[in-house]
């Protein structure tokens, strides 16, 4: 019996949030003890209902904004009374738990986006620290990200496990449903890496030519003001959907025709994945591990960065070959079988009960 000490800023609706914790409710328990700690306080969120429904050990540091040193104090409190063998870190977390985890203990930080963008400044420093003399061995999620690990790191390929994130295929799969026209969705935090801009103006594009086209732009961030001012200056506002955090996520999923990614830079994004087992295409940026999920031409397309035009062709494409949409949609399904979360937990367990 391994005893895991998980450790996430908060329970926030991001994919990295949702894989933490999904990845503890998926530990066999005779042969891992998990204990989660969140470094704020609790939110109403689906990740924290999940907590409570699947009845997770969990304890809330209830930390201030900006940097709280009393944290510190706290999340010793609770190593010492959890004593745990490994340590596993999610997003900007490394350095409460460098101060606060003894040195002895392993520690395993999973990187969710490229290494250039996962940390940047001082937080960078203090994941190359860590890396260094902390005992923490970083995790990449795609094969992607793992090079960019090395590079920005200065670390051996060997010392880097890749473990693939992973998605509940049970839980996110087809339905048949009925809905009018054809439908474009991207699920996302509203923010600048995402791009939602991008994909509204080529959207725009795109409706002049399909006319029953829409799209909806799944999400909530800081950008919501501007994507809605951008939305009424194309006159968009009667094809444009803004529903915010959507608690029905796979009904939208399966209410949608195709999958829009126009990020400017990822990990292994959860909601693609989430999509494809909901049997979407994808067309994406080639934005971090994507690549390694969408395979152009067979269950999607990619292109380039910022390409608004690229966009643009390749959701025009889709809308006017809607047979040839269904038929990636089908190749998508079976990839994503592959990204099952129960594979993903069974690499991580294994990872633990080795370490």
């Amino acid at each position: 019996m391994k005893k895991v000490m998980v450790v996430i800023p908060a329970l926030g609706s991001g994919g990295a949030e949702r894989l933490a914790v999904t990845l503890i409710a998926k530990m066999d328990p005779k042969q891992i003890q998990t204990k989660l700690v969140v470094l704020y306080s609790n939110e109403n969120t689906d990740n924290a209902s999940f907590v409570k429904d699947e009845r997770i050990d969990v304890v809330y540091l209830n930390k201030k904004h900006g940097v709280d040193l009393s944290v510190v104090k706290k999340l010793k409190r609770e190593i010492a009374r959890f004593r745990p063998d490994i340590i596993h870190t999610h997003l900007y977390t490394v350095a409460y738990v460098l101060l606060a985890a003894p040195i002895h203990i392993p520690k395993y930080h999973t990187v969710h986006n490229v290494a250039s963008k996962e940390a940047s400044g001082l937080r960078r420093i203090i994941n190359w620290i860590a890396f260094k003399i902390g005992n923490f061995t970083p995790v990449a999620i795609s094969p992607y990200c793992k090079k960019t690990i090395e590079e920005v790191y200065f670390l051996k390929s060997d010392n880097i496990p890749c473990i693939m994130n992973g998605v509940d295929t049970n839980k996110y799969k087809s339905q048949p449903t009925c809905h009018e026209g054809f439908v474009y969705i991207n699920v996302g935090r509203l923010q600048a890496q995402k791009n939602q801009a991008l994909l509204i103006k080529a959207f725009s594009k795109v409706h002049i030519q399909n006319q029953d086209t829409k799209l909806v732009v799944a999400g909530e961030g800081e950008l919501r003001g501007e994507l809605e001012s951008l939305i009424k200056e194309y006159g968009l506002e009667g094809c444009v959907s803004m529903p915010g955090l959507c608690h029905d996520i796979v009904d939208r999923l399966n209410s949608a025709d195709v999958f829009v990614q126009s990020s400017d830079y990822e990990g292994l994004p959860i909601s693609g994945l989430e999509a494809m087992a909901c049997g979407l295409p994808v067309i994406s940026t080639k934005a971090g591990g994507t690549v390694d999920i969408v395979s152009d031409n067979v269950n999607g397309f990619l292109i380039d960065i910022g390409d608004i035009e690229g966009l643009v062709h390749k959701m025009n494409y889709l809308a006017k070959n809607r047979e040839i949409s269904k038929a990636m949609g089908c190749e998508s399904r079976k990839i994503a079988e592959m990204y099952d979360i129960e594979r993903c937990a069974r690499e991580y367990q294994n990872l633990f009960l080795n370490t």
